[in-house]
This record gives structure tokens, C-alpha cells and sequence, in this order.
């Protein structure tokens, strides 16, 4: 009986966790819902939106706090990796960079190129994905990143 009981909220809670994947008409995969993202790769990497994002990476990036709400939490594996911080437009570069950034925020961008060993994304927006690699996302969808770019649009329900 136990064992049942188990199972059956196992069940529902994967029920009340469904995030549903469509492919829309320009080839974008949309994610319906608050979603979660996993990638690693070499390339190009452009984020938008709110939520968490968390880079384990080599190569430069740039942040950007639209909001002036973002925690971000830089850890290098080098001295300063040639950091550069904009107080007007809270935007922070880091050139040459090799460690792990990681974004809280209601409103953030991020553009960044180099390799990626993980790219862990949760929340809404879009993610743009040019190089080499792969993806995978909280709804099932997993893919590869392309020469041309594949463009991820997290979406909330409605």
C-alpha cells in the first residue's frame, strides 16, 4: 500500500509539473510555462529575461542588469580576467574570463562566446544557441546548437 501511495504522488506531482514544448513556424522552440535549460558547447550564447542562469565557462561575457535588481556572482579561476563594470548601465564584461558566472534577476541579458561546460538556465525568456553542441530542456526538447543558431523562447502558460 505504501509503494502505491508513493508512486501515485510521484504521478501527480510530475502531473502539476508539465511544461509543454512546441516548434514554432520560424523553427524557434518554444517552451510553454517556467521552464529550466542545460547546455554545454562551443559558440555563441545570448540570453534574455528573468530568473536564474549560471555559466561555468572560457571566453568573455557580458552582462547586463536592466532592472538594477540582479545578485550576480562572479568566481575566477584567474586574477581579474580583465573585468570591466558600467555603474551607469550596471553592465558588467569580463574579457578572457574562465570560471563560473552565475545571474539572479527580474530583468538581465547576457551575451557571451567561448566553451561552455554547462550553461544551466531556469525561468522566462529566450536563449540563442550558435556553435557547436547540445541542449536540453525541463519540457523534454533537447537538440543541438547550429552554425546558424537554435533560439529557445521560455514562455509563461497562457
Amino acid at each position: 500500500m505504501r509503494t502505491r501511495i508513493t508512486v501515485l504522488a510521484a504521478i501527480v506531482a510530475s502531473a502539476l509539473m508539465v511544461t509543454s514544448v512546441a516548434v514554432a513556424d520560424d523553427g524557434d522552440v518554444v517552451i510553454e510555462g517556467t521552464g529550466k535549460l542545460v547546455a554545454a558547447g562551443i559558440g555563441n550564447v545570448e540570453i534574455e529575461g528573468q530568473g536564474q542562469v549560471q555559466l561555468k565557462m572560457s571566453g568573455d561575457v557580458t552582462i547586463t542588469d536592466h532592472a538594477g535588481d540582479a545578485d550576480i556572482v562572479i568566481r575566477s579561476a584567474g586574477d581579474d580576467n580583465g573585468a570591466e563594470s558600467d555603474s551607469e548601465s550596471t553592465t558588467i564584461t569580463l574579457t578572457g574570463f574562465t570560471g563560473v558566472v552565475t545571474i539572479e534577476g527580474s530583468d538581465f541579458s547576457v551575451s557571451a562566446s567561448g566553451k561552455f561546460r554547462r550553461l544551466a538556465a531556469r525561468g522566462t525568456g529566450t536563449v540563442f544557441l550558435q556553435g557547436r553542441g547540445w541542449y536540453r530542456t525541463s519540457g523534454g526538447q533537447h537538440g543541438a546548437w547550429t552554425s546558424d543558431g537554435v533560439r529557445l523562447s521560455i514562455a509563461p502558460n497562457g
